[in-house]
């Protein structure tokens, strides 16, 4: 027998091992049925891993890149006359506007705007040093919710989507809203807004929830629009739930203008009602601009949760550093009707320091 006819012998018999043959008992069959299914789906499993992995590698390289190309290139624009919107006009949809000189782009963003115009703007949350952002991303604003959520700065498909401003409100030259709200994947690996829930001192476990040391070192938030770069101080975080079967849905994310002080002091009522944890450092009051950061979590049953942690603006002539000394968890924050059946839990009513909301007289 020569070494053809020998490889071609070897081939037939793997196959015959493997493949349904003419011939084969019902249970050989069987087995080689099950053996090639279990194949297929673990060479699909395999491949969809790899694939995954790849791409999350290629978006974590672009992002980088992207990140030191904006930081590297920071703007030296004067942006002391910033200040460009007064709500006055009693209507949530309109916000009349003080008048300002338009604002130029700022000279860091200018490179994005080339690459992708729906570029709105830059979000960072310093890490545990200066030269390692948790987060650090590039924030899109388009004509709806949809895109961005599965799609990336460069247009492509992709699972972690991209950083992305409610669309209900544009930010422009001449405005913004009152208040920002970001979205963002809750992503396993981290990124994105895979951190933002680092925040939560109230968990699904019996962990410490008085321990709310990555708010205390992590306080702050910086955002760049195209037109000015501010630093926002956290002053609440919560869990929200927003399925009505589970129980009370706070639609905290449709609130984007205020009609006046009762309205945007209502709605800081309720956040303060919801959030793990206080900072008497940080107040809120009519006037202040916020910024809203949300994101997916997991729940149990028939609920789509979300956290979200809330930021206001520094105010003029303030300084943006945060004491952090006096700042405490909240021992009863209000949840929802599933969490209290879950948990045995009972929130007790609106218990937290009027002073973190000036003005506010319930």
């Amino acid at each position: 027998m020569n070494k053809s006819e020998n490889k071609e012998n070897v081939f037939v018999r793997i196959a015959k091992y493997l493949i349904p043959w003419k011939g084969d008992k019902v249970s050989e069959i069987i087995r080689k049925i099950v053996f090639l299914t279990a194949a297929v789906v673990l060479t699909i499993t395999l491949s969809i891993i790899i694939t995954d992995a790849v791409q999350r590698a290629r978006t974590q390289n672009e992002d980088e890149k992207r990140a030191n190309q904006f930081h590297s290139n920071v703007s030296s624009i004067d942006v002391s006359n910033q200040t460009i919107y007064i709500n006055t006009s009693g209507n949530d949809n309109t916000t009349s506007v003080e008048e300002k000189p338009k604002r130029e782009v700022q000279e860091q963003f200018k490179p994005l705007l080339e690459q992708n115009p729906e570029t709105i703007g830059w979000i960072t949350i310093q890490g545990t040093s200066e030269s390692y952002p948790w987060i650090d991303y590039v924030v899109m604003q388009t004509d709806d919710n949809k895109k961005y959520l599965d799609h990336n700065f460069d247009g492509n498909k992709s699972k972690s989507g991209a950083l992305f401003v409610d669309y209900h409100e544009k930010i422009t030259p001449e405005r913004e809203p009152d208040n920002i709200v970001i979205y963002g994947h809750n992503m396993e690996s981290g990124e994105y807004f895979g951190r933002l829930p680092y925040y939560f001192n109230y968990g699904f476990s019996n962990g410490d929830h008085n321990d709310i040391s990555f708010y205390k070192t992590h306080p702050t938030i910086e955002f760049s629009t195209l037109y000015k770069t501010s630093t926002y101080k956290i002053f609440a975080a919560m869990m929200v739930n927003t399925e009505e079967e589970a129980g009370e849905v706070f639609e905290y994310h449709t609130k984007h203008n205020f009609t006046g002080p009762t309205d945007f002091n209502n709605y800081c009522a309720e956040i303060l009602d919801r959030s793990t944890f206080y900072n008497p450092d940080v107040n809120v009051k009519y006037g202040d601009h916020l910024l809203t950061l949300s994101t997916c979590m997991f729940g149990y049953g028939d609920t789509d949760l979300r956290f979200v942690v809330f930021a206001r603006e520094t105010r003029e002539g303030e300084s943006p550093e945060v004491n952090v000394d006096k700042a405490y968890a909240n021992p009863n924050p209000k949840f929802y009707d599933l969490y209290y059946k879950l948990y045995n839990y009972t929130w007790n009513g609106r218990k937290w320091d009027k002073n973190l909301l000036i003005g506010y007289d319930d």
